[in-house]
């Protein structure tokens, strides 16, 4: 008689129910789900530069705290655009209500560690237009995951600026894909757009991965206006400048990082920008 080795069974059932239960749920459907919300004062007139934050608030888990960051540099300078990763549409629209900033908000997956959304938004305190979600290539090795960035226009006094805020795939992929992933980005911008803001945590873990990433988007006319705000995560006592905003059509009058804020594994990163077309000649 043929014996049955139930303990195998047991054990290839209990493996593929932990593979099953780390698996992220993505959500592959064209600009779905979608989550908006207008909460800044309307504002006609246009201004002379232009402030953009990003921020990784890691799985949206302290976003009271992430509020305060962003309201002790507010305080400082007023901001116009907040580009942030890792979030869930609670903790970004209480971000944007908080900040009276207008928001739209694509996940990309329900993750699998803390069972919410994962994504990235656009805040802004002028109109938001046309949003977005680019699916990235190549799904996490790890979790099965998509990447996305997600798209929109801002409309600032008639003015029409192109805004990504985008998150890549960390140490669970292959380098490559990765830079597939960024260039995806690249690859989706119209030729006619002229101003252009692409943001987000890039997880460029190495000097090369960053000069890479920044060649890549010299060659399709953008710069790193980034370049001088500094490390933003510190992994094993080194540390790595990750995040990163680069621009095309506009030139840098200041950059620099919140090294105090403390939501998150991350540190914000903001650049104050100047339309080249406002420039004096």
């Amino acid at each position: 008689m043929k014996q049955i080795n139930f303990g195998n069974r047991i054990r290839k059932r209990l493996v593929a129910s932990a593979i099953q239960a780390y698996t992220a749920i993505n959500y592959p459907k064209r600009n779905y789900p979608y989550y908006s919300g207008d909460y800044a004062a309307e504002s006609s007139q246009s201004p002379e530069t232009l402030t953009v934050v990003s921020y990784n608030i890691a799985f949206a888990k302290n976003i009271a705290q992430a509020v305060r960051d962003m309201q002790e540099l507010t305080s400082q300078r007023e901001f116009d655009i907040i580009l942030l990763q890792e979030m869930d549409e609670l903790g970004t629209e209480q971000i944007a209500r908080d900040l009276q900033m207008n928001y739209v908000y694509f996940p990309a997956a329900i993750e699998p560690t803390y069972h919410k959304n994962f994504g990235n938004a656009i805040l802004s305190r002028w109109p938001i237009v046309d949003p977005q979600k680019l699916i990235l290539p190549h799904k996490s090795f790890s979790n099965r995951m998509n990447r996305i960035a997600t798209r929109a226009i801002i409309r600032m006094s008639g003015v029409d600026i192109l805004v990504y805020s985008i998150h890549t795939e960390s140490v669970f992929t292959l380098p490559q894909y990765r830079q597939d992933q960024y260039k995806a980005v690249i690859d989706n911008i119209e030729p006619d757009a002229r101003l252009v803001i692409v943001g987000g945590d890039f997880n460029s873990y190495t000097k090369a991965a960053v000069q890479q990433l920044e060649a890549d988007y010299k060659r399709a006319g953008f710069l790193r206006a980034s370049e001088s705000s500094g490390p933003t995560i510190a992994k094993f006592g080194i540390e790595l400048t990750i995040d990163h905003i680069f621009t095309k059509g506009f030139t840098v009058e200041e950059a620099d990082e919140l090294a105090g804020a403390t939501a998150s594994d991350h540190l914000p990163i903001w650049v104050t920008l100047m339309p080249k077309n406002k420039q004096t000649h």
